[in-house]
């Protein structure tokens, strides 16, 4: 009896300390909740874990404003994935990415993403409440969520009988003890470490699996807390959550068996060898799949309603500590414009910012290192981020809707023995097919495009045009696939340094340029845009500065000057 008395309270002092480090650990979560909204996240992703992250958008279904392989890239949009990352929870991660890759055209969609982001800046109980439970949630390693969950339906199946034998046999072991207690020991030691063998047998085939069990268990717990939240703003999601939730009710009971704790205290320790001993998890576990085959729609519900308020959340922070340089875009249809003031680089510290407001085609000319690179990666950027997140570092910003595309920073490709200009043409052909054109410059070919109601602009940017060929060849192609391109449904931003295709197609673009001074041997850029062509020539300047020989210097400028005046190159 006092045997017994003595393993009751210890239990009891086992269950008291959970409770306490629950609620110690809660405290924690708050506090961090508290102290990192409005920073930047300061979190590693490894190349393993962002391939797990972009599992969810992969297999999901493209937006018609879908932001392909060439364009993430080229924009640097991995960084403003960084920059935005501050998701509580595994979910948040990959639905935030499937959000930057799937830019929206419904003008409802992104009025609720705007309800919700200001929700969470007005109410900061309500931010950190749901904070808490997402950081509950929890991350997850070099795996993705969704892709481990989906797995889950055609894991090997294992009958749980054999498991629960191995139980019945350990507990009768233990009953032994209280008849004969000296064989009864050695027999519940016997048992024991058979069990604990045969445990990690089977665990070790599924332990990524497993992995996952705790994360969907994790969830279900956290689904149902928030029952108890009294927030009438989400309140639509909160049921909408707790409502499938209510499918996995096997699978949430007795959960605590099985559930991974916060830390490493004396009752995890302890449910850690109950487990081994008496394959709870794997019982569990094979519960769950049973029960989980028949409940996908609603995991899937479940995971995306999440995903999208942690989302949410992440963007309020983004908003917060961008305080005073965004704003709220302005979209309108399909008009095919953009106006913006003080645009600014999602990615600079301490940018320069610029104007534009156009309805026509662009061509930007300036030497290197002027700003044009940057100017179109400014534009682009904005644009994805205003149809996505709903947030655009700008004083001021309206425009259409957009599909985004772009043509920049490529290479060659020495896998496929594919030169830089035919990685060039196949990157513009992709632009100019998504525009509707043929690669005709027919003007009922435009009017065609135009009269689709349904059909998104796309909002191309393409750097330096046709760099990879020769000046003749590069000035043709280059002048008729911009004319193509102005005849479709679409707005191009291009950038070059040939001024000849500035006159070419003057009917067409609108010119802007940047521009550089050079004073006492110092190269300064202003960074800003101006109307018009670029009429500076320093390039050959440029040299002297850098230290080349005066011959070589006086002998370029003055063959340029040749050119010029004759149209002809000679020595």
């Amino acid at each position: 009896m006092e045997v017994i008395i003595i393993i009751v309270i210890i239990l009891a002092a086992l269950i008291a300390k959970g409770i306490y480090d629950n609620r110690q650990y809660t405290k924690k979560l708050y506090r961090k909740a508290v102290k990192s909204f409005g920073k930047e996240p300061a979190k590693d992703i490894t190349y393993a874990r962002a391939e797990a992250i972009s599992y969810y958008s992969n297999h999901r279904d493209k937006s018609e404003c879908h932001v392909d392989n060439i364009t993430w890239e080229d924009t640097d949009m991995p960084r403003i994935y960084g920059k935005l990352n501050s998701c509580c929870c595994a979910i948040g991660e990959e639905y935030l990415y499937y959000l930057l890759r799937n830019p929206s055209s419904s003008d409802e969609e992104l009025a609720e993403r705007e309800r919700v982001i200001d929700h969470f800046l007005k109410d900061e109980k309500s931010r950190n409440d749901l904070a808490v439970r997402l950081l509950k949630i929890g991350y997850l390693k070099n795996i993705s969520a969704y892709e481990y969950i989906n797995r889950l339906r055609s894991v090997d199946k294992d009958s749980s009988t054999i498991h629960i034998l191995q139980a019945l046999l350990l507990l009768g072991s233990i009953g032994f003890i209280f008849i004969n207690p000296v064989y009864g020991v050695l027999l519940t030691i016997v048992v024991f470490f058979f069990n604990v063998i045969t445990y990690f047998k089977r665990k070790t085939l599924v332990e990524g699996y497993f992995t996952i069990v705790f994360f969907i268990l994790r969830l279900l717990e956290q689904a149902r807390e928030l029952k108890e939240t009294h927030d009438e703003e989400l309140k639509p999601y909160f049921d909408k959550i707790t409502s499938k939730a209510e499918a996995f009710g096997k699978m949430k009971r007795n959960s605590i068996f099985i559930m991974t704790g916060a830390g490493a205290g004396p009752l995890e320790l302890f449910f850690d060898y109950f487990k081994m001993a008496f394959h709870i998890d794997l019982i569990k576990f094979n519960t769950m799949l049973k029960e989980f085959s028949g409940h996908v729609d609603e995991f899937e519900s479940i995971f995306e309603t999440v995903g999208f308020l942690d989302c949410m959340l992440a963007v309020a922070s983004y908003r917060k500590l961008h305080e005073g340089a965004y704003s709220i875009p302005v979209l309108k249809g399909c008009s095919g414009t953009i106006k913006a003031q003080k645009l600014a680089h999602p990615l600079l510290n301490d940018p320069v910012t610029n104007d534009l407001d156009t309805a026509a085609p662009v061509l930007l000319t300036g030497s290197n290192a002027s700003g044009k690179s940057t100017f179109l990666k400014t534009v682009a950027l904005n644009a994805i981020m205003a149809q996505s997140i709903h947030t655009v570092l700008a004083a001021g910003y309206e425009s259409g809707m957009f599909r985004v595309m772009t043509s920049m920073a490529l290479r060659d490709d020495i896998e496929s023995g594919e030169s830089y200009y035919i990685v060039e043409i196949k990157s513009l052909k992709r632009i100019i097919d998504a525009a509707g054109s043929s690669g005709k410059t027919s003007g009922n070919n435009a009017e065609n495009n135009r009269d689709k109601a349904d059909h998104i602009p796309i909002l191309c940017f393409i750097d330096e045009v046709l760099r990879g060929t020769n000046t003749v060849e590069r000035i043709a192609a280059s002048t008729q696939i911009l004319r193509g391109l102005s005849n479709t449904d679409s707005l191009c931003i291009a950038a070059t340094h040939d001024i000849e295709l500035t006159h070419l197609l003057e009917d067409k673009f609108d010119n802007y340029h940047f521009e550089e001074q050079i004073q006492d041997d110092q190269i300064i850029f202003d960074y800003k845009l101006k109307s018009g062509r670029a009429t500076s020539r320093n390039a050959i300047s440029l040299l002297r500065i850098m230290g080349y020989s005066p011959e070589t210097v006086e002998s370029a400028l003055k063959m340029a000057e040749r050119y010029v005046q004759t149209g002809e190159w000679s020595l």
